[in-house]
């Protein structure tokens, strides 16, 4: 059950990240085929999620106390 929180962030985060990228290509000004669209949504998702959004999270995310990066030579 300790785990339920970070499922709900890397959900939320690839939610967030899915309509912002399918906003920024349909703004592109040519539509593009659906399968055009998902290929290009999951090239840059993918690896922001696997590189950058995961092991952040990992890590803590943000939600570590001043205490906690202090002690760990954060701040």
């Amino acid at each position: 059950m300790a785990k339920l929180p970070f499922v709900f962030k890397v959900w939320l985060c690839v939610w967030v990240l899915v309509t912002l990228l399918s906003i920024a290509i349909r703004s592109l000004g040519q539509p593009l085929p659906l399968f055009v669209q998902t290929l290009i949504v999951s090239a840059i998702l993918v690896p922001l999620m696997v590189y950058v959004i995961i092991p952040y999270l990992s890590r803590g995310g943000g939600n570590r106390s001043p205490q906690a990066k202090a002690e760990e030579g954060g701040l």
